[in-house]
């Protein structure tokens, strides 16, 4: 319920139709904490955001140690992202929202991506002696930052086309939020689930920053940091250049499709 102080508990969890896998919930554990966090007269936003970063880059060097440290590095990473989440949460909640605290939680967690690559790729290159690791970690990065980069010249174009364009694409966007979460309680038959359930979790092979944290867990539980940069270091470019291709495509013929919600 709400207060005059503060919006509902539920009502702070940001929509997850376009957004991480992992956000479907990740968030909702968060929220379970927002009501505890929020009694904390001393806790900020802020702090959570710092919080989560440090437990993030602890898990990565147990990681590189490799061992029993492992299975501590599979738990610390999913706490973090739980309070990644928690911080905007909290900021909603309490009135406690700024611009510093929106530029750290994003600068913060593209550094989260440095990171965990840089770990993955030293574990794999420590347990194995193949250099080739050292490449995939970098390829997985550079991947990952160029799909932001092509995002960001994609607005950045259609906002020189369009001075309205980041206001149209702000209001389809909370108006497909109103359409989807209307449709999710609807009557389906067997072929419009299967349907459903596809744009439901079709997010997942965009292995974004929650799908980092989840595989990540996975390898360091089962202490196979190889297999884990095998995967991100050649999806990273694959997707990198599917999306080059695709906003390319899109800012040439269909500028229009560009107020639709993009992805990285």
């Amino acid at each position: 319920m709400s207060s005059p102080e503060h919006p509902s508990r539920r009502s702070v969890i940001e929509p997850n139709f376009f957004s991480n896998w992992g956000d479907l919930w990740y968030p909702r554990l968060a929220n379970t904490l927002l009501i505890p966090a929020s009694k904390i007269a001393s806790l900020t936003p802020n702090h959570v955001t710092f919080l989560s970063f440090s437990l993030y880059s602890v898990a990565a060097g147990l990681i590189v140690v490799g061992g029993a440290w492992s299975v501590l590095a599979a738990v610390l990473l999913p706490v973090s992202y739980v309070l990644d989440c928690l911080d905007g949460q909290l900021a909603r909640y309490t009135g406690k929202t700024s611009a510093i605290g929106d530029y750290l939680d994003k600068t913060l967690d593209v550094l989260k991506i440095f990171i965990i690559n840089a770990a993955m790729a030293i574990a794999a290159y420590d347990r194995t002696g193949r250099s080739l690791f050292l490449l995939l970690g970098l390829m997985s990065c550079f991947g990952f930052l160029f799909r932001y980069y092509i995002k960001l010249e994609t607005m950045l174009g259609a906002v020189s086309r369009d001075n309205e364009y980041l206001d149209k694409s702000r209001e389809l966007r909370q108006a497909l939020y109103v359409d989807l979460d209307a449709r999710r309680t609807e009557p389906r038959n067997l072929r419009q689930k299967l349907a459903w359930l596809w744009f439901r979790n079709r997010s997942f092979f965009a292995l974004d920053e929650a799908e980092h944290v989840t595989l990540g867990a996975l390898a360091a539980l089962v202490q196979r940091p190889d297999l884990w940069i095998w995967i991100f270091g050649i999806s990273q470019i694959f997707i990198a250049f599917v999306r080059l291709v695709q906003r390319g495509n899109q800012l040439a013929r269909r500028p229009e499709s560009l107020t639709y919600p993009l992805r990285k």
